[in-house]
């Protein structure tokens, strides 16, 4: 059984229905969509220059791609890569793979125009900080949502 996501949002960050898509949260021009998939055979990639691999491939999709900035380190789940890339359509894109080699988290921080420094800040915050825990009958599989 697939951990449910644990995500730790700051106040003003709000859930949307997405039906059939990713769990999304929204504040202000920011959008927030958080995917997971776990290990099945071989192990995951440990190189975090293999998780920027997968989030530059992610943007590919932009409109007008510039800009690609890209990092990797530790994070609450384990290790993660990241690449923000700005483009005409959407303006701004951050995405984040975390691995814990049996599971991992892709976040996707989409902005149709330049996010506020405190937008970017607090995303990028949520993101290092989400984790993944146990399945429980009680509460929805995907999230949980304390706000910080």
């Amino acid at each position: 059984m697939i951990p449910r996501l644990m995500i730790k949002l700051f106040d003003g960050w709000t859930q949307i229905e997405n039906e059939g898509g990713p769990t999304t949260y929204v504040n202000g021009n920011s959008h927030l969509q958080f995917s997971q998939a776990q290990k099945k055979g071989d192990a995951l990639p440990e190189d975090p220059e293999k998780l920027i691999g997968i989030c530059e491939g992610l943007t590919r999709k932009v409109r007008g791609r510039r800009d690609m900035l890209s990092g990797s380190g530790k994070c609450e789940l384990g290790i993660f890569g990241t690449v923000v890339a700005r483009g005409d359509s959407p303006a701004y894109v951050q995405i984040w793979v975390l691995s814990n080699k049996n599971d991992f988290v892709l976040i996707t921080h989409i902005c149709e125009a330049e996010p506020s420094p405190k937008e970017v800040a607090e995303a990028r915050e949520i993101a290092l900080r989400t984790t993944l825990g146990p399945t429980d009958s009680t509460t929805p599989k995907s999230t949980s949502h304390p706000v910080m």
